[in-house]
């Protein structure tokens, strides 16, 4: 699902004055070929963004008030400011501070386009009593990030300053307050800096462009069409920002920066009188200057039947959908809570509905699915989506719209069976349970954005425990004929939709129309007799029980190491704070990188086609329900060093966890059609696929690797089953030298037991090792330059190489400081002197083992007419790194934020189980992860220096230009 959040997260456009990550992927996958089925799932049907809906339901004929979660304090200034506070203990250990103005860009006026998102950016450039970037260096020097712990983004309705810092520092809560406050009222809008802003916030636009420029936002824009929740409006144009004032600014700033329009979230561990005092100290005296503007009600965008069809080189699958009109969201009584919670059941249903119809067919599309959406950020409109994903034939195209149309009137006509609805709601009770186990390891920022949500949309925030009591009653009390009646009104005079592949042709849309209508009343067959399956054993026999030949102990870590005699050793670490959830790490050395060039294609598709062929003797789908029923979750992965599993799972699942990877391991299989549908995808998606930037660069960097680059068309259509098969057989179809890493909140005796009994009886085999294959690594500077842009911008790409030395945790976290060094370069060269790009971007790669090389890499996205300007920029940044090195403030300032992260990486079971599976299958010292002070403390500024010349000024370096 990550894949389908982070695209969720870039299609609702908040444009932000910056984003940052944290620390480095140290074992990311670089592959440039990764379609997939998974994949298609984001670019199913409409792609609308998913509400979330928090809590819904109880009887439906209670129209009393929902009452506000007790636990919240909120309260009001004579001025009209309201605070919401929640003083809360939990994991992270962090404070939360959101400043919510009510007004975006819905608010201005045609004059003022982009004002409310400039304003925003203007709020770091210095405020009264924190002039220029003050509050950017006084979060440096306490080892916070730009980016991540010191935030905002601007909406259609909103305006949200967030900032993240550490509970216990008294000053520094103080000081946020304060600049909060002087957000409030009192921004510096000095002319000089306005204009060297304006710059900046035309490059995110020009970053932003392929944004505006998605088929999927064009739907949105369609829906909102003549209203002002157009997502071109959030941040303006580069002419609408060029001309923006001074006077202009300030206007919309005492306009819609009023007390009574603004108001503050804080969730963390604080001290209520306390933090109100400082409230009242340091908010009393914002007044307005100006009597609050009555918001004009603006056009909120309804639903519309008009079909919508797009062709487009960014879709790269096909979908064909069909849309339908929901009661418009509401979230303040009993009754919308029932109807809500209602609504979300009945999608559960359709999905599962779709899927299982389409499994049964003799030639089953790639997948068929339904999920709610809402297609603007504005309002309160929700639909339901259904929607096939097809390849790009008019045969298809067709055949996929009948077999929407028939599921639907079949669902008018017949309804759900009463199999289906016992099947998912006994799903849906598994699910209660576990999102109250998820509730418990809630950090603040979770809590804080769900009460932020609440608030933007008009919803009652309510408690967790009546969460729980409403859920618990909805499923007591629904029933199947209300399901059905539900079903039966909703699914009538439905909105079709269609994304299709560039060059693939259009439709005749009025005949797809008449088509939909006709079959809607055409009496359909009897619902199929094999909807619902009961799922099978994942583990039929279990051979003979392993045995743990060697225990031992690290005290200081509450861990404990276990080698097992077929080869494979566990290292456990329970952690009661994980609160009824376990994290599991299983893999191995080797990847793509240990299997012969010519089996590549099938490693890239080997996870995809697996996961979507099910285990055992069930399909995909009765595969998945079974790891939903058990609240688990498997994901596979094949890197090009290491292959794998990432299992998550609730407590007392942790015996189906373990059952589970034992069938993972040697109960998968190849389905003919979900083999067919990911090889077509695959080929699909390179033929499609215009050269890239990265491939580009790698075609100098690794001229002579056969394990990098864009995988070939021949290579795509030489993929066979056979192929696929001894990749698996031969990564997966045995342990030994794989090693197991479980964190989370269980009984060690247990834990063992399950390790003998599943992990310990899997077939020993030959050692799983890394293979190092030497590549070579370029060893000049090249500079080039395209003319493929299909945005109209320059983006910058600068790819280094370097010979890689034996890994070691030293140099992992020295490259993770050097990205940081190189982060805060560019930002303060090439973004605030310069003004040439809104957020360069930069990292650095380490020495992992298997491998002879590593990479860093700078991305600078500008104006097409500032891409010299921007080139020389970087090279002038990094001629200077080069000469003079880090300086030891800055170098302790980065120490100081990289301790801060991996301590906070610690707080977590998820996270520490992923660091500390790294350090334990590169074969670092256990509890390294643990202790980063002292890793850390070994790393002075004449070997960060060393390593700044090694890494770029040394090393292989291709330079891109890509223009339109």
């Amino acid at each position: 699902m990550t894949i389908f959040n982070d695209y969720l997260s870039m299609i609702s456009v908040l444009f932000c004055r910056k984003n940052s990550a944290d620390t480095v992927e140290l074992d990311a996958v670089s592959n440039d070929m990764q379609p997939s089925v998974k994949r298609a799932i984001i670019y199913l049907g409409l792609l609308l963004i998913v509400m979330v809906v928090s809590s819904n339901a109880r009887a439906d004929s209670n129209h009393s008030l929902l009452p506000q979660d007790p636990a919240w304090i909120t309260g009001k200034l004579i001025t009209g400011f309201t605070y919401h506070i929640l003083p809360v203990d939990e994991q992270s250990d962090r404070i939360q501070l959101y400043l919510r103005v009510k007004a975006g860009s819905v608010q201005e006026t045609e004059q003022q386009q982009g004002y409310a998102h400039l304003l925003e950016h203007m709020a770091f450039n210095g405020t009264k009593n924190f002039p220029k970037n003050k509050i950017i260096r006084l979060f440096e020097q306490a080892g916070l990030v730009f980016g991540r712990d010191l935030n905002a983004f601007t909406s259609f309705d909103n305006t949200v300053y967030q900032l993240s810092i550490p509970e216990g520092n008294e000053l520094l809560l103080k000081q946020v307050l304060q600049y909060l406050a002087d957000i409030s009222y009192q921004i510096n809008l000095n002319q000089a800096e306005i204009t060297k802003e304006k710059g900046v916030v035309q490059g995110e636009i020009y970053a932003r462009a392929n944004l505006l420029d998605n088929p999927y936002i064009a739907y949105m824009d369609n829906f909102d069409e003549g209203t002002k929740y157009q997502y071109q409006k959030i941040v303006g144009t580069v002419n609408s920002i060029e001309k923006a004032t001074q006077t202009g600014l300030k206007a919309y700033y005492n306009s819609w920066y009023h007390p009574e329009n603004v108001e503050l979230l804080i969730v963390g561990n604080v001290k209520e009188n306390t933090t109100v005092q400082l409230i009242n100290e340091y908010f009393l005296a914002f007044k307005g200057e100006h009597q609050l503007q009555l918001k004009q009600p603006h056009r909120i965008p309804s639903f519309k039947q008009t079909p919508f069809t797009v062709a487009s080189p960014q879709i790269k699958v096909e979908t064909s959908s069909l849309v339908f009109n929901l009661p418009d969201y509401k979230y303040k009584t009993y009754h919308d809570d029932y109807k809500n919670r209602l609504i979300m059941f009945v999608n559960q249903l359709l999905n599962y509905r779709l899927t299982r119809t389409n499994e049964l067919k003799k030639m089953p599309y790639n997948h068929a699915f339904s999920y709610i959406g809402t297609p603007n950020d504005g309002g309160n409109k929700w639909v339901y989506s259904l929607g096939v994903n097809h390849d790009n034939s008019f045969k298809n195209r067709s055949g996929a719209i009948k077999f929407l149309a028939s599921e639907a009137a079949r669902l008018q006509q017949y309804g759900f069976t009463n199999e289906e609805f016992k099947h998912q709601k006994a799903l849906l009770a598994s699910q209660t349970k576990n999102a109250n186990i998820d509730y418990k390891n809630k950090k603040s920022v979770d809590i804080i954005n769900e009460a932020l949500n609440s608030l933007m949309h008009n919803k009652t925030n309510i408690s967790p425990s009546l969460n729980n009591i409403l859920a618990n009653e909805f499923l007591a009390k629904i029933r199947l004929d209300e399901i059905n009646n539900f079903t039966s009104e909703t699914l009538v005079k439905p909105q079709f939709s269609a994304f299709y592949t560039q060059g693939s042709g259009t439709q005749d849309t009025a005949k797809i129309i008449a088509d939909i209508q006709q079959t809607l009343l055409t009496k359909q067959s009897l619902p199929n007799d094999n909807l619902v399956i009961a799922s099978k054993a994942l583990i039929a026999n279990l051979p003979a029980v392993g045995k743990i030949v060697k225990s031992s102990e690290y005290p200081q870590y509450y861990m404990q190491e276990l080698h097992l005699d077929n080869g494979v050793a566990a290292l456990l670490q329970p952690d009661s704070s994980a609160n009824g959830k376990v994290y599991l790490e299983f893999s191995a050395p080797g990847g793509i990188t240990a299997l012969d060039p010519k089996t590549r294609a099938a490693a890239v598709a080997l996870t995809d086609i697996y996961l979507n062929s099910g285990l055992a003797e069930m399909t995909g789908q009765q595969t998945a329900q079974l790891f939903q029923l058990n609240n688990t979750q498997l994901t596979p992965y094949i890197s090009n060093t290491t292959q794998g599993f990432t299992i998550e799972t609730a407590a007392d699942k942790l015996e189906f966890a373990m059952s589970s990877i034992y069938a993972a391991m040697l109960n998968g299989k190849i389905d003919d059609t979900v083999f067919k549908h990911v090889k077509q995808s695959m080929i699909q998606w390179t033929r499609n696929n215009d050269p890239n930037f990265q491939s580009i660069t790698k075609g100098d960097l690794f001229s002579h690797n056969p394990y990098e680059g864009k995988l070939s068309l021949k290579q795509l259509y030489d993929l066979d089953k056979d192929k696929v098969e001894a990749v698996y057989k031969q990564l997966f179809g045995h342990a030994n030298g794989y090693k197991l890493t479980v964190i989370g909140d269980f009984e060690p005796l247990q834990a063992k037991a399950l390790i003998a009994k599943y992990i310990g009886s899997l077939p020993k085999g030959k050692k799983h090792q890394y293979t190092i294959k030497k590549q070579p690594v370029l060893n000049k500077k090249v500079s080039l330059k395209r003319e493929i842009n299909k945005l109209d911008r320059a983006d910058l790409v600068f790819d280094f190489i370097f010979e890689a030395t034996e890994p070691n945790i030293k140099d992992i976290y020295a490259s993770d400081l050097i990205s940081r060094v190189l982060q805060r370069k560019m930002v303060n060269n090439v973004r605030e002197e310069l003004s040439l790009t809104y957020s360069p971007n930069a990292w650095c790669g380490s020495a992992t083992p298997g491998s002879n090389y590593a990479r860093c890499q700078i991305n600078v996205v500008t104006d097409k007419k500032d891409a010299d300007k921007g080139v020389e920029a970087v090279e002038l940044a990094l001629k200077d790194l080069y000469q003079t090195g880090v300086s030891q403030t800055e170098l302790d300032e980065h120490k100081k934020a990289l301790v801060l992260a991996m301590l906070d990486n610690d707080k977590f079971p998820q996270q520490r189980a992923r660091f500390v599976h790294r350090d334990f299958i590169n074969g670092f010292p256990i509890g390294s992860v643990l202790e980063p002070q002292a890793v850390v403390d070994e790393i002075d500024k004449a070997y960060i220096d060393l390593l700044i010349n090694r890494y770029l000024k040394d090393a292989g370096q291709v330079t891109l230009t890509v223009l339109p």
